[in-house]
């Protein structure tokens, strides 16, 4: 996967891309001889939200702020489960029916991986800076509500 921007630790990688993410061959990035069990989440684009159609949403990344977010966030996962995980979010235009965000965790036992994931995503919604502007078929342009970063 070619990421524009990347870290990774003992037992991750995140990144970002540029366009949609990639999801065939994810579970090759997790595999470990001593895990018996791959999770993965593919965020996929829908063709609506709040009752509008939608053609694609435009992610717009902070990129520093972004990776380092994603990075303290695959440090924190990995330390409340034992996996190996990675997490990798798009920037830029993505389309109804393409992934902006995946992630794949491994483990000795499914319980830690599916729970990795979940617990994964989640976050990234809360603590990640990404911003998503809807399209709709007509061209229509809209930025969507998020989450504080704040957490007062």
């Amino acid at each position: 996967m070619d990421l524009f921007a990347r870290n990774e630790g003992e037992r991750y990688v995140c990144g970002l891309i540029d366009g949609p993410c990639q999801t065939s061959d994810l579970d090759v990035l997790v595999q470990d001889p001593a895990h018996g069990a791959i999770a993965q989440f593919f965020g996929v684009v829908r063709n609506h939200n709040e009752g509008l159609s939608a053609a694609a949403v435009d992610y717009d990344v902070h990129p520093e702020l972004a990776l380092k977010a994603l990075s303290e966030l695959c440090q924190d996962v990995c330390a409340d489960y034992p996996v190996k995980l990675v997490m990798i979010h798009s920037r830029g235009l993505v389309r109804v029916g393409e992934a902006s965000v995946v992630i794949a965790a491994s483990s000795a036992h499914r319980k830690d991986a599916l729970g990795a994931v979940s617990d994964a995503i989640d976050q990234l919604k809360i603590r990640v800076p990404i911003w998503k502007k809807e399209i709709g078929p007509d061209d229509e342009q809209r930025w969507l509500d998020g989450h504080s970063l704040r957490k007062d």
